[in-house]
């Protein structure tokens, strides 16, 4: 319950940050900066996630996902889809085999 609560409060304070200076607020200027770089940024996170896991360190990894994480979220917003819709679509997919949901594309 507390992931949840905790991850809810981070959607609640990007949201926020929409329509705020974004020359005092990293959120803001990904938010009304253009996609390209948020996408970018989203790239680059992946690759040091990657490069934690075969790092070996834990605690390095689990620093990496959390960038990761949060740079997706704000991808959700930027494009105004909310992390509902995603885990309604895992929703969806519950009990599905994985091989069938792709199938079914």
């Amino acid at each position: 319950m507390t992931e949840e609560l905790s991850l809810k409060r981070t959607v609640k304070v990007i949201q926020s940050r929409r329509s705020s200076d974004k020359s005092k607020s990293y959120v803001a200027s990904l938010l009304q900066g253009n996609t390209e770089h948020l996408l970018k940024k989203l790239t680059e996170e992946t690759t040091e996630l990657i490069l934690a896991v075969n790092s070996g360190q834990p605690q390095e990894v689990v620093h990496e996902a959390a960038d990761l994480l949060f740079h997706y979220l704000v991808l959700l917003e930027k494009v105004n889809i909310s992390l509902g819709d995603v885990i309604n679509e895992l929703t969806l997919r519950e009990g599905v085999s994985g091989i069938q949901e792709k199938q079914s594309r």
